[in-house]
């Protein structure tokens, strides 16, 4: 009997799931792509027909229609970056301990033990999941495979740049006639130092990271506080004097009523703050992890930071000119 969620996601993907496979390969997540897409298919439509129904009751079918769209969108994005993160975490998890693993490979060689046996020797339970794939690559070459074909069934659901890039250049370097043992230990000194550069960079340019955060999570909520005080403080001071009577104490001054509401300009405040927070946290990680993703992780304690300083800024603020009376 076939699985509800595996035919849904069939119906709604239409049975084009490919890229979806490999996107959930390459983060370690073992579902079947169609379980996958109809399991969270069923959730955004449930859970956005709730909230089009609860919003519909308040504000109408625009409105419902509205945050169900925006519910789902949010919902779907959120999961595609999740896969990415998952996927990008494993890359980074490889690229960490590749060095370590290609001069422990090498110095098994140089002990004078055979390739396959380097490899199965070298899979330690510190190296996580990429042990097993080091064992696999081991097990095809005791079973005759040749090198080539052992050393590319290890990047097989790693999405990683750097992982591919040195497989290439130590099989080119095997097929010009190199020793295996020297290219693996030049190779992970290779990417010591180009790691080691990195990070010498990203602490360089930390700084600007730094000033984002600040400027964001800090200055904005205040300057946001004082602009809706000073608002508060005008329309109370248009209401109980009048423009008339201003302008025959001080000609020179022209005041008009205040149109737009400080409770409107406190939800217009909310609303921006966590929208420049949420940009704020994308840039921050792509100054320093180089790839904007990881601003993920960033978003609920940035937008945390600015609305938290934004209330208690409003509070100190009202307590300081509340009791400020125009006579």
């Amino acid at each position: 009997m076939m699985n509800p969620l595996d035919y849904l996601g069939k119906f709604v993907t239409k049975g084009k799931t490919k890229q979806l496979q490999k996107n959930l390969i390459y983060a370690g997540i073992k579902t079947e792509p169609f379980v996958f897409s109809g399991f969270h298919f069923f959730v955004i439509a449930s859970f956005s027909l709730v909230i089009g129904w609860g919003v519909y009751n308040f504000y109408g079918a625009f409105y419902a229609l509205l945050a169900a769209a925006a519910f789902a969108a949010s919902y779907y994005a959120t999961l595609l970056s999740y896969i990415s993160l998952l996927s990008d975490q494993r890359a980074k998890q490889v690229e960490k301990i590749l060095p370590d693993v290609l001069l422990l490979i090498s110095s098994n060689l140089r002990s004078g033990l055979t390739p396959e046996e380097s490899f199965v020797l070298s899979a330690r339970q510190e190296f996580g999941f990429f042990a097993e794939k080091i064992k696999l690559a081991g097990k095809k070459l005791a079973i005759g495979s040749n090198i080539h074909d052992a050393l590319l069934s290890m990047k097989h659901d790693i999405d990683s740049k750097l992982f591919e890039q040195t497989l290439k250049l130590i099989l080119e370097g095997l097929d010009s006639g190199g020793e295996m043992a020297i290219l693996l230990e030049s190779t992970a000194n290779d990417i010591r130092e180009t790691e080691a550069l990195r990070k010498e960079v990203r602490s360089m340019i930390f700084v600007y990271a730094l000033f984002i955060f600040i400027a964001a999570c800090i200055i904005a909520p205040v300057l946001y506080a004082v602009s809706i005080q000073l608002a508060s403080v005008l329309s109370r001071l248009s209401t109980s004097m009048g423009a008339d009577v201003i302008q025959q104490a001080a000609p020179a001054l022209t005041l008009s009523g205040i149109d737009i509401s400080p409770k409107f300009l406190e939800t217009f405040a909310y609303v921006n703050l966590t929208i420049s927070t949420i940009f704020a946290s994308l840039i921050i990680a792509l100054i320093n992890k180089g790839n904007e993703k990881y601003g993920l992780r960033y978003i609920p304690f940035c937008v945390g930071i600015a609305l938290i300083i934004f209330y208690i800024g409003r509070l100190l603020l009202a307590s300081f000119f509340g009791g400020i009376r125009v006579v």
